[in-house]
């Protein structure tokens, strides 16, 4: 019998933003260990182009304001997902 083992890469970025942000995450690669590590090792850079290619308008509500960051790590993973192959 073999064993597979999950792959599992854990991100911790105390310094992360310019106000004092951090960045924390858990990345699963199946049983393939380079691609958590990949993604680790590449997802903050990404985060950060996101968030500059979008920088939130003036006339966005308060109100929507507090979901902008789950919307650019979504688009910083699908981009992972593309570099990724």
């Amino acid at each position: 019998m073999s064993l597979r083992r999950l792959c599992i890469t854990l991100l911790r970025q105390l310094q992360f933003g310019s106000s004092g942000e951090s960045l924390f995450g858990m990345f699963d690669g199946g049983t393939n260990a380079e691609l958590a590590q990949f993604v680790v090792d590449n997802v903050a850079d990404v985060l950060r182009l996101e968030v500059s290619h979008h920088q939130i308008p003036a006339h966005t509500p308060a109100a929507f304001v507090h979901q902008l960051p789950s919307k650019y790590m979504k688009c910083a993973l699908l981009a992972m997902h593309r570099l990724a192959g």
